[in-house]
């Protein structure tokens, strides 16, 4: 007796080669869709990232520059600052140095005086003449220091110790103290400067510039006079800084600093992506020292 053919509905039968190749193909296509959104996506956010680094990298040391040229020139403002170099060579300073450079990034060098102040408690007649003060707390060895009327006339020097309470040594010996040519002609005449009223201000120089090669990308330095060269700000491709002159005009390279009225630093930024064009960015201050 022949057996009765068993005849399967299509469910039953489940599925054929050809479909599940149709099936694999199509879940391959979906997948790679999916894990190339997913990398697009990380590249977006890591690029976002970087620019976001690179823009709070470039707004710390923007406003790192804008306090210090806030404060630069505290108690003397335009005054010419007399000074010796380090070769005792004569020099003149200001409390904001413009750096100009003419195919690339500017520097700036800050002279300020917020860390100790006091006043002359005897006479200065000479370069030479022992610095007595009211109180020399808060001066120690290696300081430069500035003697100043507040109007016309500013001379810096070296602290090369101190004695008791109210002597700020500055030894002849040092390069910074010597008195040459410079320093003897400008010093004030008739009795140099005069006690109670003559300020002596502890200094502060800052030099800020743009170092292309001592790390693997261009980086915003700070230095302070006797102290390692510090890291400001990493990734920058460039610096400058701009000065608005008493009348409106601007410019990189201003002739006569007291006809300036305000400082403008700029920190340059780019993020590179070899798929697409160089992010590029600034971020920049206008700032008016106390003293202009």
């Amino acid at each position: 007796m022949n057996r009765p053919a068993i005849r399967m509905d299509r469910a039953q039968r489940g599925f054929g080669l050809l479909e599940l190749m149709v099936t694999l193909v199509v879940g391959s296509a979906v997948l790679a869709g999916i894990m190339s959104t997913f990398f697009q996506s990380s590249r977006h956010a890591a690029r976002l990232t970087d620019v976001a680094d690179a823009r709070q990298n470039a707004r710390t040391a923007i406003q790192l520059i804008e306090r210090e040229i806030r404060m630069a020139g505290s108690g003397w403002g335009r005054v010419d600052i007399f000074c010796n170099t380090g070769g005792g060579v004569g020099d003149t300073l200001l409390a904001v140095n413009p750096g100009f450079a003419n195919d690339g990034s500017d520097s700036l060098v800050l002279v300020g005086a917020w860390q100790a102040q006091t006043l002359l408690q005897s006479d200065m007649a000479t370069v030479s003449s022992q610095t007595r003060v009211m109180n020399n707390s808060g001066f120690r060895n290696g300081d430069l220091f500035i003697l100043t009327n507040g109007t016309s006339r500013s001379h810096m020097l070296l602290c090369t110790g101190t004695a008791g309470s109210d002597v700020i040594q500055h030894s002849l010996t040092s390069p910074f103290n010597g008195a040459t040519a410079t320093m003897t002609s400008t010093w004030p005449p008739t009795g140099g400067y005069p006690d109670t009223v003559t300020s002596v201000y502890k200094a502060t120089i800052t030099s800020y510039y743009l170092d292309e090669t001592s790390f693997r990308k261009p980086v915003l330095m700070r230095r302070e006079f006797g102290s390692t060269p510090q890291v400001v700000a990493y990734g920058v491709t460039g610096f400058r800084v701009w000065y608005q002159m008493q009348d409106g005009t601007w410019t990189r390279n201003p002739g006569n600093m007291a006809l300036v009225d305000k400082v403008s630093p700029v920190v340059f930024t780019s993020v590179p992506d070899p798929r697409r064009p160089t992010l590029r960015d600034s971020v920049w201050a206008a700032v008016q020292p106390r003293t202009f």
